[in-house]
């Protein structure tokens, strides 16, 4: 397979900046609406914090975060996890949508088998001003767990959080796609490396993470489907 493009300055792939439907803007953009000030890394350890708050296990402690993961190894993520993600048949954005959790488990696994690089599954959703991908709350998250709905739809995205607070998500966009009817595109187009600093933004959106770790995939049956 021919080698994927390669990420730009700041160590995001060009083409993750959102398709079409009004949001065809920079990601560098200063000039954008924002309603908090929260960094990615301080929801990312307050989710840790709650995750723990309510029993549920976290495989490995994500704190203290590493240093910033070098370009040349970010490149080598977003090849693998393109490689990865033609691999096993995941072709457009048609097929990426929606499968957000057997996807991150598949990734977490070869890249700790292949690059022997940790990640963490995050389970959140992502915000705009207008629209919110599976969105969720600590009163969903309780009552889900209380009363688990086994088999059943749950609003709830799964990415990968890096050492380094990075977000690698690959199912977002290709959602957005249907949704949006942006049109499908390419895999390796759906692949997001978010730079942990990066300011929220309603207007290109933002991943919210409310818990780490599968134990929540776990107590609510997502986990057991995947993987019997």
């Amino acid at each position: 397979m021919a080698r994927l493009p390669r990420l730009g300055p700041a160590g995001i792939p060009q083409h993750v900046i959102p398709r079409g439907n009004n949001r065809q803007v920079r990601i560098q953009s200063v000039f954008q609406k924002r309603i908090v000030k929260l960094s990615y890394v301080e929801r990312f350890i307050d989710a840790i914090d709650y995750t723990r708050s309510l029993g549920l296990k976290i495989e490995k402690n994500p704190i203290p975060l590493s240093d910033k993961i070098k370009l040349s190894t970010m490149q080598n993520i977003f090849q693998l996890c393109g490689d990865a993600l033609y691999h096993y048949g995941y072709q457009t954005s048609e097929n990426l949508a929606g499968q957000c959790t057997p996807v991150h488990l598949m990734l977490q696994s070869h890249l700790k088998s292949d690059m022997n690089i940790d990640s963490f599954i995050t389970v959140g959703d992502r915000y705009w001003a207008d629209y919110i991908y599976c969105e969720m709350s600590k009163n969903s998250i309780e009552s889900e767990l209380k009363n688990p709905s086994i088999g059943g739809g749950i609003k709830a995205h799964v990415w990968l959080t890096l050492t380094d607070g990075t977000i690698l998500d690959c199912t977002a966009e290709a959602h957005a796609d249907l949704l949006f009817k942006r049109g499908l595109h390419p895999a390796h187009k759906c692949i997001m490396l978010v730079d942990p600093n990066q300011e929220e933004n309603v207007k290109i959106g933002y991943h919210r993470p409310y818990l780490i770790g599968t134990g929540f995939l776990e107590k609510t049956g997502i986990y057991q489907v995947v993987h019997p």
